[in-house]
């Protein structure tokens, strides 16, 4: 095949595909069947396995991504398992149920253009930052030999085992809830009506039908322009709830009846006081930048929460490090279920949302309303620091200013500082030459005096 000749030589990647923790990169100028033939012999050799799980998400490019990967990793005489079109959490399930690596043809959240490759160690265990190093110093430097020409490819679908796991859930009898549910056009679309079937959660679906142009809205809950027709659909069904996916369909949002969202962290809330209340496992495992709602109500509930350095993977390998944790949030929108292979699931996070509300004596109206008048959190800011700003600098000069203050000081990711009225995180991003502020305080005018306050001090050491 025409594939199989362009890709038999030692072949340049770009290796700005391979991120903190996965790969990704925009289809074809960035990544192609070469880069996915080359991964899918790297993963083969990296695994060191008999068998390798691969999944697809529904865009346009992920077949002949995906056929080229499952070439690549048939090259080095491993077994495929091809699980076919599915979401990242089934396909995180299939990895951990097997206990089998896998590798998965995704780009998540983002626009049309993307794909991109997840992968994960046998039983559902993440790639460290380190290792997605070592994989990328594979693709780019080894030339592989081809120990095998055969197709040698098994199929399989676990989508009916991972939905009974999901419904198996379900622990409360739900309350009566009208709830509108945005899939995106990507894949929790392929579960959510079988997984709240027979259940006291009536359905409203929008954009169930996976389509890789993704017609309809980008996939990605976290930007205001995708929410509009959820938001009008909650407010003319007169709705309880809106709930909208992302791509993949391991991140969720939820919204109120007035089409508002839900800020992530009360869902973090609800959820960890929960499961803590619900588990001999007292632990959860939070972002550096999580509300202090969080951990009031985990301690609440009799547990304790631990905090780490941002982004989803982090959280996980924390997870997989000490068995106590029970649940691990990202703030924007990731939910982290041990009790599923440790697997950031929006469907299986929905379903434990629904049963920590019917849990409570209060209306989740109300629950939302107290924590508006409660926690009052920035949106994460954002300040432009140049190529040759060491963040360093910044966070040692506030640091030095607020200690002096009295508050107290973490350095786990970036630089935290604690009072008793409100508290900020300040960090360097992963991609861009910012440095993000987190703050949260326990009144309006409080928020906006210390935002006010830290961001003069940040610019003041930005002019130096």
């Amino acid at each position: 095949m025409a594939l199989e000749v362009d890709i038999l030589g030692m072949e340049k990647i770009n290796p700005n595909i391979f991120k903190a923790y996965d790969i990704r990169g925009k289809y074809p100028d960035e990544l192609d069947e070469k880069a996915a033939y080359k991964i899918g012999q790297a993963f083969a050799h990296y695994s060191r396995t008999g068998q390798i799980i691969v999944g697809k998400d529904g865009r346009l490019s992920s077949p002949t991504l995906t056929d080229a990967l499952i070439k690549g990793i048939n090259s080095q005489a491993i077994e495929v398992i091809d699980i076919g079109l599915c979401s990242t959490p089934c396909f995180y399930f299939s990895s951990g149920v097997s206990k089998i690596p896998a590798i998965m043809v995704t780009a998540s959240h983002a626009g049309k253009e993307f794909n991109g490759f997840k992968a994960v160690f046998g039983g559902n265990i993440p790639l460290a930052r380190e290792q997605i190093i070592e994989l990328k110093n594979l693709v780019t430097g080894t030339e592989f030999k081809t120990e095998n020409d055969a197709e040698k490819i098994t199929k399989k679908d676990f989508s009916e085992e991972y939905i009974k796991t999901v419904r198996n859930f379900i622990k409360e009898d739900f309350r009566p809830m009208k709830v509108v549910m945005d899939a995106g056009n990507g894949m929790a679309g392929l579960y959510i009506e079988k997984i709240f079937q027979g259940t006291n959660i009536s359905v409203i679906p929008i954009f169930f039908q996976p389509d890789g142009n993704f017609p309809n809205h980008e996939a990605n809950p976290k930007i205001p322009a995708n929410r509009q027709k959820l938001i009008d659909e909650v407010i003319a069904e007169k709705a309880d709830l809106g709930v909208m996916f992302d791509g993949d369909g391991d991140r969720v949002y939820f919204f109120d009846r007035n089409g508002t969202v839900i800020d992530p962290n009360l869902v973090s809330a609800l959820i960890s006081q929960y499961l803590v209340a619900n588990s001999i496992r007292k632990k959860v495992v939070i972002e550096v930048r999580t509300s202090q709602i969080v951990k009031e109500w985990v301690e609440a509930a009799g547990g304790e929460v631990e905090k780490t350095v941002c982004w989803t993977i982090p959280i996980k390998l924390k997870m997989w490090q000490n068995q106590d944790f029970i649940f691990g949030s990202e703030t924007s929108g990731h939910y982290v279920f041990s009790d599923l292979y440790k697997t950031d699931d929006g469907t299986l996070a929905a379903v434990i949302f629904f049963n920590a509300i019917a849990k409570r004596e209060e209306s989740i109206d109300t629950i939302i309303a107290d924590f508006r008048q409660k926690y009052f959190i920035i949106e994460e800011a954002n300040f432009n620091i140049g190529a040759q700003k060491d963040v360093n600098e910044i966070l040692d000069k506030l640091e030095e200013q607020y200690k002096k203050e009295g508050g107290s000081i973490l350095r786990i990711d970036g630089l935290s500082v604690l009072f008793p009225e409100w508290w900020f995180n300040l960090r360097a991003s992963e991609t861009e030459p910012l440095i993000r502020l987190n703050l949260e305080a326990k009144s309006q005018k409080l928020m906006g005096e210390k935002k006010e306050e830290v961001s003069q001090l940040i610019y003041d050491e930005l002019k130096k």
